[in-house]
């Protein structure tokens, strides 16, 4: 009987070892799981951190790449630019060139021939005709007394202009090739003390002395116009009181040459562009 419970206890006592080995064992396996997952989460944490670093690597690369790359267009481009601004410069250059010098060979090209008086006389009648509409609108006079003189020398009269002299009265005295430019003909422009504005046909010019005296209203400018073989309207502007016929003109020596009665004034280039456009489109009819 003793023999039997001794038998039972050592049983029993293996079973109990066993259920702890066991469990052991288990407990063993589930730190191995543990650890495994563990290892593998730590493993896949790094190649997350590796890849992310890859990643950022990747875009911090094609973000220089691209800067890069339009920092070097920006480079191309600025030369084009300023070559660009400089073949404008260039145009620019060469189209005011090309304008002063068509301007210079307009106003110093000689006359192709000497007009006869006859046809002076139908252009300024033409021009005159053009003007009285223009002096009605504007309440003006005109007439064409825009120059003479009283007793003087042979030597041939003229006006001084920006671009060069212009014989108005030829007497051979330096003569019609010693000049560039030559008048054709003009008119004057004034507010009349009669009121009829246009064609002041009805007032005379008493004397030279006298000029405009008793025809413009006192204190009011005298506009000479002088009609040049150059297409161009030349304009003597000066107040009534200091306006003679032969203000803004002058008289060459007897020889022909330069002497002491030069213009006291000169002619500008007339700011009426309508008037320059009718001037230039009555010429073109007999060059």
């Amino acid at each position: 009987m003793k023999r039997v419970v001794s038998v039972m206890a050592v049983l029993m006592l293996a079973a109990c070892n066993s259920g702890d080995t066991e469990d052991e064992a288990v407990n063993e396996k589930s730190q191995q799981v543990a650890e495994s997952e563990t290892n593998e989460e730590a493993e896949n944490n790094d190649s997350e951190e590796v890849e992310t670093e890859e990643s950022s690597e990747d875009e911090e690369s094609s973000d220089t790449s691209e800067a890069d790359k339009a920092q070097e267009e920006s480079s191309d481009s600025e030369p084009d630019v300023e070559s660009q601004n400089e073949e404008t410069e260039e145009t620019d250059e060469s189209a005011e060139d090309n304008t002063e010098v068509a301007e210079d060979e307009a106003h110093q090209e000689t006359a192709v021939r000497e007009f006869t008086d006859a046809e002076k006389q139908a252009m300024v009648d033409e021009f005159y005709t053009w003007a009285v509409e223009r002096a009605e609108v504007g309440g003006m006079a005109v007439n064409d007394y825009y120059f003479g003189h009283g007793a003087a020398g042979r030597g041939d009269w003229y006006a001084t202009t920006p671009h060069g002299d212009v014989q108005v009265q030829d007497q051979d005295n330096p003569g019609f090739d010693a000049f560039n430019i030559h008048a054709i003909g003009g008119i004057v422009f004034y507010q009349p003390i009669s009121g009829d504005y246009g064609a002041d046909e009805n007032t005379e010019v008493e004397s030279t002395a006298s000029g405009y005296q008793t025809m413009a209203i006192d204190g009011t400018d005298i506009h000479k116009y002088m009609l040049a073989d150059n297409g161009v309207v030349y304009e003597h502007i000066s107040v009534k009181e200091e306006t003679s016929l032969s203000s803004g003109f002058g008289e060459f020596n007897d020889d022909g040459t330069r002497g002491e009665y030069a213009p006291a004034s000169r002619f500008e280039v007339s700011g009426d562009q309508d008037a320059q456009e009718e001037w230039q489109r009555i010429l073109s009819k007999y060059q």
